[in-house]
């Protein structure tokens, strides 16, 4: 995948060298390490891991569509890096997907915030009883 790059965040392949960095225990390293689509989230000034950001298997397992995953330190939350990051994969997603998706808990007021910013379409509920998930989620389409 090719290296992204914002204002002030470059996303970019996982690496050997980022084993230990805060964002994922070792083995999520080594899983992303293997995988196409995710990008490590760093900071231009320091070239700090603030987050990852991916493209995955749809939730509803759409093959023309791509989950979109994203996870940022706590510390670096509420500043607008996830926005920046998603704005990037967004406007170069066409070349891997038809759609993107995505997927939040009912009670993450958060991600429902996200999904709606950047043009996300509700398309139905995955309730935890009926796919034994810990709790219910959301399951958003973005038309590319």
């Amino acid at each position: 995948m090719k290296t992204l790059s914002t204002e002030r965040l470059v996303l970019r392949d996982w690496c050997e060298g980022d084993i230990g960095s805060s964002v994922h225990n070792e083995d999520a390293i080594r899983y992303l390490l293997k995988t196409k689509n995710n990008y490590a989230v760093v900071l231009k000034e320091n070239n700090e891991i603030i987050g990852t950001i991916g493209l995955n298997e749809d939730a509803d397992g759409q093959l023309n569509v791509r989950n979109v995953g994203v996870r940022v330190l706590p510390q670096y939350q509420n500043k607008g890096y996830m926005t920046e990051a998603l704005r990037a994969v967004i406007d170069n997603a066409h070349n891997i997907a038809d759609a993107l998706s995505w997927f939040c808990k009912v009670e993450d007021k958060r991600s429902q915030h996200i999904a709606a910013k950047f043009g996300f379409k509700y398309v139905k509920t995955f309730a935890k009883d009926k796919y034994g998930l810990p709790s219910d989620f959301y399951y958003y389409i973005l038309e590319l």
